[in-house]
């Protein structure tokens, strides 16, 4: 069951404040570092740290992981080089890869240069596939069994074999001297079989592999579809590297779907936790697609000015597009964030307040990006001595955040009214903002030009 983070986050700050090695170490033993890695995330650095220096070197390590990127770079900025490098020593190959981005590549070398070279080459053999390849992800610790060895052999290497030694053995694989991969064996199988039967024997050699240049996700989705455990992966002579298991492919799988759901939003960026993230991060994600989004309706706006000039309509209405799309996109953006968020488990009902301190700021942002390029576009729009262009541009910002609040918060409110908050999706939000947006554009239209301005 998954723990209320709120509770454990003063939790952690109580202890942070204590100081106590050994009260935080009692205290935190029997929490998941997944559970662990969520609450650091709403914490400041410095509180997260007083913590986070204090735990079990292990559990830290694998807390580490569990952080995001960004929040991965700032505590590794103040930890020692010697701290990081037993961190790489104890992680498996992929979880220690995953932290290259964040420590920068230099000191990722010096680190690499610090740890066992048995290690540092595991590292280093994973760093020659392509970016985002299965060969990144994948893990070297498969158990692997000579064709013409007895079960009962195999069964005592497994029980001689030490703890850390593989990730899993859910299954077996039959190689031969040059480590091509001839058949595969669970070990539920071995256990029930003959001691005398040999591994050729019992294996099944019609295999599903995969490529170790070929892209993470695709094999993690041929794993999720022929409900394998783990997949084994081969380079180009077809010798076996390594296995993608199970809990991997389920992460990769979670990632791409997230940025597929963010994408359809208009939102960029890696699949973070929302309440990792500040309202400037916020921003970047989000504004490069409003601008692109922002273009596309001014030229919705250049037809309407068209045929508005000729039927000699009001030129208010020629910005009328910039308006409803402006609000309606970033409310989408709003909404489709905190929707996903709130299906993974990243924010929760007693999160609203966490939600608006992120969403006004980034709203505020957003709003004053698009209101100074729209008053310039209604610059061009109007004649030099009109006030149009003022209305425009403090229209935007008006109904940005408006929508952006409204977006962020109304998902929140469905789901503790027991209701869906997909129900809270791009399309209702559009069609609420719409109406509301032009509601403020027009009474600001009204204030700034007065009644004259609508005759």
């Amino acid at each position: 069951m998954r723990l209320e983070l709120t509770p454990l986050v003063e939790r952690l700050r109580s202890l942070a404040k204590r100081g106590d090695v050994a009260t935080i170490r009692e205290e935190l033993e029997d929490i998941h570092e997944v559970d662990l890695a969520d609450a650091l995330e709403r914490m400041t650095v410095e509180e997260g740290l007083e913590v986070f220096r204090k735990l079990e070197p292990v559990d830290a390590a694998f807390i580490l992981t569990e952080l995001t990127q960004e929040t991965q770079r700032l505590y590794s900025e103040e930890l020692s080089d010697e701290v990081l490098a037993y961190y790489l020593d104890i992680l498996p190959m992929d979880d220690a890869l995953g932290l290259r981005e964040s420590i920068g590549e230099d000191r990722f070398e010096v680190l690499l240069n610090m740890i066992p070279q048995p290690d540092a080459q595991e590292i280093r053999r994973s760093l020659r596939y392509p970016e985002d390849s299965v060969g990144r992800v994948m893990t070297e610790g498969f158990f692997k069994v000579n064709p013409d060895q007895s079960i009962a052999s195999v069964l005592a290497d497994i029980r001689l074999a030490s703890e850390d030694k593989y990730e899993s053995v859910y299954d077996l694989y039959v190689l031969d001297e040059g480590e091509h991969l001839l058949g595969v064996f669970s070990l539920r199988r071995a256990v029930r079989a003959r001691p005398d039967l040999t591994a050729r024997e019992l294996m099944n050699d019609e295999i599903v592999t995969a490529r170790a240049s070929d892209p993470a996700e695709t094999v993690a989705r041929d794993l999720a579809r022929y409900g394998f455990r783990a997949l084994p992966v081969v380079d180009d002579r077809g010798r076996m590297v390594g296995v993608l298991t199970g809990d991997d492919a389920q992460y990769l799988i979670g990632q791409a779907d997230t940025v597929d759901v963010l994408k359809l939003g208009a939102v960029g960026g890696d699949a973070d936790s929302y309440l990792s993230l500040n309202p400037l991060q916020l921003y970047r994600r989000r504004v490069v697609w409003l601008l692109g989004l922002f273009v596309a309706e001014t030229l919705t706006g250049t037809v309407m000015r068209h045929y508005a000039q000729a039927a000699e309509l009001n030129p208010l209405t020629f910005f009328i597009p910039l308006i409803i799309g402006a609000g309606g996109n970033t409310g989408s953006q709003a909404t489709t964030t905190i929707t996903r968020a709130i299906a993974v488990g990243d924010v929760k009902t007693s999160d609203l307040m966490a939600v608006l301190k992120r969403e006004l700021p980034t709203s505020v942002m957003l709003g004053l990006t698009l209101g100074a390029i729209g008053y310039f576009r209604a610059i061009f729009w109007t004649e030099s001595a009109s006030l149009i262009p003022y209305v425009v541009g403090l229209s935007l910002p008006l109904v940005t955040i408006w929508a952006t609040c409204i977006g962020g918060i109304l998902p929140i409110l469905a789901k503790r009214l027991r209701f869906d908050p997909a129900v809270m999706s791009a399309p209702f939000i559009s069609t609420f903002v719409d109406a509301t947006g032009l509601i403020i554009y027009f009474e600001v239209a009204l204030r700034i030009l007065g009644r004259n301005a609508f005759g």
